[in-house]
């Protein structure tokens, strides 16, 4: 983890508080919203799915800085983790960018104000807020809370590891920013379907 100063009893607390915090965010209207997305998006992105990811990263309007589907989806798709981290095209938010990474290879974090608060706390070495400058950064942080996350506190869901810690970090920072909410398509009841049956679209291999 790219470190300020550790703080190994704040760390211990995080993961203590872990399995509950993602639990109740899995439950919660805004982790069916999430799941709305994730099942509803293709591999790779179909036309619309690009708007679904943003909107729900609250930036919609990043929209206008990507390049064409195809050669975004090229990108994408001939890419290793982690190397998109630091590969967004000019003008694209961190929010954005890792939106977009995120719901086609859910290795990548999804960059939030909380979640950049909380790994401050953990001892790492970021600023204030999400910057694509400090997204690599970030990645490596939550890559380094994977390597250290005990069993006991990781919790059984169909979310990849990289979203269970980043909403565990949410939790444990002070609120001051939402995602936006998006009302799942189809209703809650499709996504408890699609969560019992698996029908989510195939995943790159490297999700972690």
């Amino acid at each position: 983890m790219p470190r300020g100063k550790p703080d190994g009893a704040a760390r211990l607390r995080y993961f203590r508080a872990l399995r509950g915090n993602v639990l109740d965010a899995w439950t919660s209207p805004q982790g069916f919203a999430y799941d709305a997305v994730l099942y509803a998006v293709g591999y790779p992105y179909r036309k619309g799915d690009v708007g679904l990811v943003l909107g729900f990263a609250g930036k919609p309007g990043d929209a206008e800085a990507l390049p064409p589907l195809p050669r975004l989806n090229r990108t994408l798709v001939e890419s290793s983790y982690p190397d998109l981290a630091e590969g967004a095209p000019e003008g694209v938010s961190a929010e954005g960018w890792s939106a977009v990474l995120h719901f086609l290879d859910p290795s990548y974090p999804l960059a939030t104000l909380e979640a950049v608060a909380a790994l401050r706390a953990l001892g790492a070495k970021l600023p204030p807020a999400p910057t694509l400058a400090s997204y690599p950064a970030y990645v490596a942080a939550v890559d380094a809370l994977k390597e250290q996350a005990p069993m006991w506190a990781v919790p059984e869901t169909n979310w990849y590891l990289a979203r269970v810690l980043e909403v565990g970090l949410k939790a444990f920072a002070p609120p001051k920013a939402g995602e936006a909410r998006l009302t799942p398509p189809g209703g809650s009841r499709a996504v408890r379907r699609a969560r019992r049956t698996g029908s989510a679209g195939p995943r790159k291999k490297s999700a972690r």
